[in-house]
């Protein structure tokens, strides 16, 4: 297409595409170029308390800080909502799951998981049970729709099948595009995908570049670049709440600026957030067991999301280009030690 042909398709497109996320008019998701008319129950959700949070909570946790992954919650939540209006128009109430599935999530995302006991799912089923929820969801199953977040019901929404699902799809292609790594746009890669019974199927070369972007996520996880921030501000949240700064039942409904705000202005807080704002460059991240100094912070890497797709044809997953590496993940969990020191 020239540039002449590219004019004359943006003439064609609606004067009002503006992009809301309060379902007043058709929502249209950026990354994966698809349309979507939001139902009466869809609106509301969108309208909720609990939807308007996510927009202030960065899906990729501290990354927003030091990188230019800066998409939210509610952004994700779309595109996986955009992705299952997609695949599977006419189910109402795994629409409305597509829509509440990270409901639960504190500031920052997964970052701060487990301080003082948080966990994002015992959080989401206090959110779901929330008065404006419950009220949006008038109508539909409920039951169903709690079924399908928790992954108890299997859906292309979510499984427990470790097999590639719309949720990891959408975060995976989101955060290649944040990276400028995608090789092209995420609507040609969409064409590659399509449902049967409850699972995504990807053709061959769909399948190889999801491999591909799950491995870049993964060493991402596992990077100093990520473990660096999420260890202190892991480290900040914690001494927040022990100078009495944050009550730790507060800690699940805050935004990642409320937090940051918290931490900005308390003493015990404040010079080391300002720190890590401004000076990340100057974190040095280790090996448990290598050089640190004795107040270096702690920081356990676990988990890392390694679900592969399913492919056409059944084609095996070990068949695909870059399967080996897979195993050499593992070598990534494990103890880290996060330290500040002069840059050399």
């Amino acid at each position: 297409m020239n540039n002449l042909e590219r004019m004359s398709a943006l003439e064609g497109l609606p004067q009002q595409a503006y992009g809301q996320l309060d379902g007043s008019k058709t929502l249209r998701d950026p990354l994966w170029g698809t349309v979507v008319t939001p139902s009466a129950n869809e609106v509301k959700l969108l309208r909720s308390r609990t939807l308007r949070r996510l927009h202030e909570v960065n899906h990729a946790g501290p990354a927003a800080l030091h990188t230019q992954h800066t998409s939210t919650r509610l952004q994700h939540t779309l595109g996986v909502f955009a992705l299952i209006a997609h695949f599977a128009p006419n189910w109402p109430e795994l629409r409305a799951a597509a829509l509440l599935h990270d409901a639960g999530h504190g500031p920052f995302s997964h970052a701060l998981e487990g301080i003082e006991g948080f966990n994002h799912y015992l959080r989401a089923q206090e959110v779901l049970a929330s008065e404006d929820v419950q009220q949006a969801l008038e109508g539909l199953n409920r039951g169903e729709v709690v079924d399908l977040i928790q992954g108890d019901l299997a859906s292309l929404l979510r499984n427990r099948e470790g097999v590639l699902h719309a949720d990891h799809l959408d975060s995976w292609v989101r955060s290649a595009a944040a990276f400028g790594i995608l090789p092209f746009p995420a609507p040609e890669l969409l064409r590659g995908f399509r449902l049967s019974g409850p699972h995504l199927e990807a053709d061959a070369d769909a399948a190889a570049l999801m491999l591909r972007l799950i491995l870049h996520e993964a060493r991402y996880h596992a990077s100093a670049e990520n473990i660096g921030p999420v260890a202190v501000l892991r480290a900040l949240t914690q001494r927040l709440i022990g100078a009495d700064g944050l009550p730790p039942a507060e800690l699940g409904g805050l935004t990642d600026g409320e937090l940051l705000a918290l931490l900005r202005r308390h003493p015990a807080t404040a010079e080391e957030t300002g720190r890590l704002l401004y000076r990340p460059h100057e974190l040095h991240v280790v090996r448990a067991g290598e050089a640190a100094p004795d107040d270096a912070y702690r920081y356990s890497l676990n988990k890392l999301y390694l679900s592969l797709p399913r492919i056409q044809g059944g084609l095996d997953a070990a068949q695909l280009p870059g399967y080996a590496q897979l195993d050499e993940l593992n070598a990534l969990l494990g103890e880290y030690l996060v330290f500040w020191g002069e840059v050399e």
